[in-house]
């Protein structure tokens, strides 16, 4: 099979976009982060990879699978940073092929490993086919914030990567997992002695960080300053806000009794679950 040649980098704009001179932009480091991808393409005994896409070779490439006829025409690759970042721009070059078409395919950006509209960012969409030619896609409206960049490819074919770099800034996290098993309330009490309180997700930002936190912790589940009122029926933070933004777990119904209070599981989406807050919990503190 023909290959193409195919390097992704996020660099700023120089002209365009005065914000994007900030010297906080940095070149991420991807060797040490992880790749996945809808499929990959197998050919003389390789496995075209995700990751083969942050090794820094050139010419060692990722390769999805083509969509077969008649299925939904979705491919996709994605890095997860492993921290939330804020992203610039993205410049892809491709040698000459004529069969590579990545013309309308978007790069997004996110706090999920879920591809949809609702847990990304649209950082650009690729105006062209990218055969045989250098171009630079700036993020639209200025630079993008997320843990989660995807190459996502709604339309029949394949996605081809054979480098990927970013440049961006990491942000610094506002919060601190605390690694001692504790009651809803003693990790209450800790919070506010030791820091400033028992963490309240109040946006899809926050629910980013602390995910980042919860995927640290020894135990399954981590706390988080939600509680509930059987006075009042209501979810409140422990901030005193009440519950507009959540990632409540879709089996789990918003009524509950005096005695629940809200965790984060440590995996996955880092969903939100009602548990007794007699239960003992590794938490999450802002500080």
């Amino acid at each position: 099979m023909l290959w193409s040649l195919l390097f992704i980098t996020l660099i700023g704009n120089r002209t365009t976009h005065p914000d994007r001179d900030d010297p906080g932009w940095e070149t991420i480091k991807l060797d040490d982060k992880v790749a996945f991808q809808s499929s990959f393409y197998t050919a003389n005994g390789v496995n075209y990879t995700a990751d083969r896409a942050l090794d820094g070779d050139i010419t060692r490439c990722s390769h999805t699978l083509p969509t077969e006829p008649n299925t939904e025409p979705i491919s996709w690759w994605t890095v997860d940073l492993l921290g939330l970042y804020e992203i610039s721009c993205i410049s892809i070059y491709n040698n000459y092929q004529s069969n590579i078409d990545l013309s309308g395919a978007w790069i997004l950006i996110g706090n999920s490993s879920e591809r949809n509209a609702a847990d990304t960012t649209e950082c650009a969409t690729i105006n062209t086919t990218t055969s045989g030619e250098n171009k630079t896609f700036n993020c639209e409206n200025g630079p993008k914030w997320g843990r989660y960049v995807t190459v996502y490819k709604n339309t029949s074919g394949f996605v081809i990567l054979c480098e990927v770099t970013m440049k961006g800034r990491k942000k610094e996290l506002p919060f601190k997992l605390i690694k001692e098993n504790k009651t809803w309330a003693d990790a209450l009490y800790h919070c506010r002695e030791e820091h400033m309180d028992l963490v309240s997700i109040l946006d899809k930002e926050t629910q980013g960080w602390v995910g980042l936190e919860a995927q640290k912790a020894d135990t399954p589940f981590v706390w988080l300053g939600l509680h509930y009122s059987c006075t009042l029926d209501l979810w409140f933070w422990a901030d005193d806000h009440c519950v507009g933004f959540d990632q409540w777990a879709p089996d789990e119904t918003r009524t509950a009794d005096c005695s629940m209070s809200g965790a984060m599981n440590k995996g996955g989406n880092h969903l939100w679950y009602k548990k007794s807050v007699y239960d003992k919990y590794n938490f999450i503190c802002a500080v």
